[in-house]
């Protein structure tokens, strides 16, 4: 025993004239905190899980509503070489002088379009969702965060913006500007040069959508901040705070008269503004009512980005502008969910300072890996359809009989834009801002069937009517005789005029 405990103690022993002892070594034991995979390795793991997620989706998406007069819109300006004027697509307001706040985006879709045919819808969602992942990996990086969290921060926001992305419309490119605003204002905090890039950010984003209003907010909030008393940012455990007032200041003032430099000069702005705050277009249209909580994902998409906020503030660790944005943004989204993709994206910035307690031990990367593994397989044996494919729920042979039958056609607002598509001209369609006013009450009250049909459709010449069945207005059209279905499917009857 002693002479073990000796050996232990001594390993190596020399003596003259004994015997020589081996030496024995000792390794020391793997360190705890050794990671087989970098930080970056992983990060950018996740991120071509989140862009393969995206990918899915869009390639498994069909085509519904907005996309088909987002499509016809950019057509038109380009065969015309020009901005869209008086509206082209429908009878209603063919006088009326449509403000297309999207049309750059619907001009880049068009051209796709010419190149790559219905390819084009794809490559539209799935780039402009790559971008927005990307610029977001960048912000949480910017603001400390590393490894496991940046590729759990994309994930999540993959799931939550891969829906919206698929749609194909000018509310994509905005998911690649806010966090790009994001993360130039948190790069400027250090070096205020960063803040010439607002003003450029600031002429794609109003031509390409009108959520830059949210773009100006944010950059009020950073300089609201910036003017607070120090003691006051303290008092809130705030961080992040910029110290450059001055600069901040120009940079809204030039991000404001960049906002103008449209083809409609400021009324594109004005007329944003517009929108945003009418009441009408808040009463018929479900992405600007309140949310509908029976549905688990809108529940993750909203307890999320709030409890990374209480998160932040137990911990006594809040980033002034982003958790003033999550509080913002998390109330203004339950009066209009609209405004949920971009609660999603700010809250990356309260979840890039969430205060860690813990690393993750070699079982949880494990179960990690295993996980990002299982879901690269579920991605790769996601179905997908023909691209162009119309949705099941679009009424296309209805407009197939119709092809070969002129007049004018009353059809359903979410098929009013397949109409656009087929060339004929519409009542109403999903172009809400166009048409609010008498023209939309009137169509809602059709469609409600409170008031009494035919005047309206003798005032307009309609000579045939698209609609689905067992439906108020189908109804009431089966049972009068100046009516008659002349096609009849699951999805819609087509009532002719007799």
């Amino acid at each position: 025993m002693q002479a073990s405990v000796r050996a232990v103690e001594t390993p190596a022993v020399s003596a003259a004239g004994a015997a020589s002892v081996p030496r024995i070594e000792f390794s020391p034991p793997p360190s705890t905190d050794r990671r087989r995979v970098p930080q970056r390795a992983i990060e950018w793991i996740g991120l071509v899980l989140g862009i393969g997620f995206v990918a899915a989706v869009a390639l498994g998406h069909s085509l519904t509503n907005d996309e088909f007069w987002s499509l016809a819109a950019g057509q038109w300006m380009l065969a015309h070489h020009a901005i869209m004027g008086l509206d082209p697509f429908s009878y209603t307001e063919a006088h009326r002088r449509w403000v297309t706040d999207e049309w750059g985006s619907e001009v880049a879709l068009a051209g796709l379009y010419r190149g790559f045919g219905a390819q084009a819808y794809s490559i539209y969602a799935v780039t402009l969702g790559s971008l927005s992942l990307l610029v977001t990996m960048a912000y949480a990086r910017a603001l400390g965060a590393r490894g496991g969290r940046v590729t759990a921060i994309v994930l999540a926001l993959a799931v939550g913006i891969s829906a919206v992305v698929a749609g194909d419309r000018g509310l994509d490119f905005s998911l690649v500007w806010l966090p790009l605003e994001l993360l130039v204002l948190t790069k400027a905090r250090t070096n205020p040069r960063w803040l010439f890039v607002l003003p450029p950010l600031c002429i794609l984003w109003v031509n390409t959508h009108g959520s830059v209003l949210i773009g100006l907010a944010v950059l009020a909030v950073e300089l609201g901040w910036s003017l607070a008393p120090a003691r006051v940012v303290s008092r809130v455990r705030g961080v992040g705070q910029s110290p450059h007032t001055g600069p901040l200041a120009l940079a809204f003032v030039g991000s404001l008269v960049a906002s103008c430099i449209t083809p409609y000069g400021p009324g594109l702005l004005a007329y944003d503004l517009g929108v945003s705050t009418n009441g009408q277009i808040g009463k018929y249209i479900s992405e600007w009512n309140s949310p509908d909580f029976h549905s688990p994902m809108v529940l993750l998409v909203y307890l999320v980005p709030l409890a990374v906020l209480v998160g932040c503030l137990l911990a006594r660790r809040v980033p002034v502008l982003e958790g003033t944005l999550v509080a913002l943004l998390f109330v203004d989204a339950l009066r209009t969910q609209r405004l949920v993709d971009y609660l999603m994206i700010v809250a990356v910035g309260v979840a890039s300072v969430l205060p860690v307690r813990r690393t993750w031990s070699t079982t949880a990367r494990r179960w990690a890996g295993a996980g990002m593994l299982v879901g690269a397989v579920a991605i790769l044996a996601t179905p997908s359809v023909p691209a162009g494919t119309v949705a099941a729920d679009q009424p296309v042979r209805a407009f197939d009989y119709l092809s070969g039958h002129p007049g004018r056609i009353f059809t359903e607002y979410t098929w009013g834009d397949y109409s656009i598509a087929r060339q004929r001209a519409t009542f109403a369609d999903g172009r809400t801002d166009l048409f609010e006013g008498p023209v939309l009450t009137t169509f809602m009250a059709i469609t409600n069937m409170t008031t009494n049909p035919e005047p309206v459709f003798t005032a307009y010449h309609v000579r045939y009517v698209v609609w689905a069945p067992n439906t108020p207005l189908s109804i009431y059209l089966s049972h009068d005789r100046r009516w008659h279905v002349v096609d009849r499917t699951s999805v819609a009857l087509v009532f002719a005029r007799r």
